[in-house]
């Protein structure tokens, strides 16, 4: 009995601890099971499950989290994708809206020159209407000169300025105006101007401040591109100081009062007594006459200059220079900037001459040009 209740003890305990490994099975079969569980519990043990059961929470974690990124990145493309088209629409209203600005500005601008020119146009309008912006014409008339006219009247008539006529007419020397001239009378004010080499469309506005779009309308311009001598009507623009001068025979003015003693050309030598070329005028006047700049102009030359005797002379624009000689007195100084009527020195005797007098010539590019074709009182 001892023996049989040691050994139902044995079986109990058996069975007690296999229980608690989870499994159930006599000890009559223990090794036999025990390969089987080994298998199983290879695959199912608790502690063996619990990688594969944590690798696949850190991949479900990991897919969240670029999920997100994914997402985020998703969300951040649509941002940009949409920016680009609001950009351009918000870039095009803008310039639509500047447009809109340029051409209402051109149009009163236009409507402003149709009204003035109108006052004194007869038939005709002088502008054609495309749409909303009016396209400048150049249109021209012409006048027969008659008694009493000048050219500051006729100017008045037209409501046009002078600039535009001595421009359009090529004029130069309007001092003047012969009786049955015809003249050329333009609709709107500007001035011709002769394309030289290295122009543009682009800088011939910028210097003369006008709008491309007049520039290529009124001259009825097909593209952008331009040659060398091609005359182009530059609305509005205006004659430079030098140009009108030229063109109203006031380039030049007399340097001294006094007589005419001596022209330019052949004469007979008052030293020599032979025949010898002159290449100037001579004023005669006392000693100490003011002599004055007959152009604005730079001095070049101050000082003694052989049978010149004291002598000034000045440079001035398109090549032109002024000679000064015989003075008594200097005032000017070589590099200074003087202006047309400035005083530079005095009549005098000095050099090879035959009593106080000014010997004054004109040049351009070195050659000899007969002052009283220039001079302008």
């Amino acid at each position: 009995m001892a023996v049989k209740s040691l050994a139902d003890q044995n079986t109990n305990t058996s069975h007690r601890y296999h229980r608690t490994q989870g499994v159930a099975y006599s000890s009559s079969r223990a090794l036999h099971n025990q390969k089987v569980l080994q298998r199983k519990r290879m695959k199912i043990n608790p502690g063996d499950s619990a990688l594969p059961h944590h690798n696949f929470t850190l991949f479900r974690e990991i897919f969240k989290v670029k999920k997100s990124s994914h997402i985020i990145a998703l969300l951040v493309l649509t941002i940009v994708l949409s920016a680009v088209p609001l950009s351009v629409a918000f870039k095009s209203y803008v310039w639509e809206r500047h447009r809109a600005l340029i051409g209402e500005g051109n149009l009163l601008y236009d409507l402003f020159v149709i009204e003035e020119f109108m006052r004194g146009s007869e038939g005709g309008e002088p502008e054609t209407i495309r749409g909303r912006y009016i396209v400048p014409t150049l249109r021209m008339k012409t006048y027969v000169v008659k008694k009493g006219d000048s050219l500051f009247s006729v100017a008045k008539r037209f409501s046009i300025s002078i600039d535009a006529i001595l421009s359009i007419n090529n004029m130069r020397d309007a001092s003047i105006l012969r009786i049955g001239t015809v003249l050329k009378i333009p609709n709107m004010n500007g001035v011709y101007y002769s394309v030289r080499k290295g122009d543009s469309l682009s800088s011939i506005t910028t210097r003369y401040r006008v709008d491309m779009n007049k520039l290529v309308d009124v001259n009825e311009l097909e593209s952008s591109v331009i040659y060398v001598g091609q005359k182009l009507f530059i609305p509005g623009a205006a004659l430079s100081n030098w140009e009108r001068a030229e063109a109203l025979g006031t380039l030049f003015k007399y340097p001294a009062r006094g007589r005419l003693t001596s022209r330019l050309g052949f004469r007979i030598d008052p030293f020599t007594k032979r025949r010898a070329y002159h290449a100037g005028i001579d004023i005669a006047n006392r000693i100490g006459t003011p002599v004055h700049a007959s152009q604005s102009g730079k001095v070049i030359f101050s000082g003694y200059k052989g049978t010149y005797g004291k002598t000034v002379i000045l440079s001035h624009q398109q090549g032109y220079s002024t000679v000064y000689g015989h003075l008594d007195k200097i005032l000017v100084k070589k590099g200074q900037v003087v202006r047309q009527g400035d005083k530079i020195g005095t009549v005098g005797n000095t050099g090879r001459s035959t009593g106080p007098h000014l010997h004054f010539e004109i040049q351009r590019h070195r050659r000899i040009i007969d002052p009283l074709k220039l001079l302008h009182r």
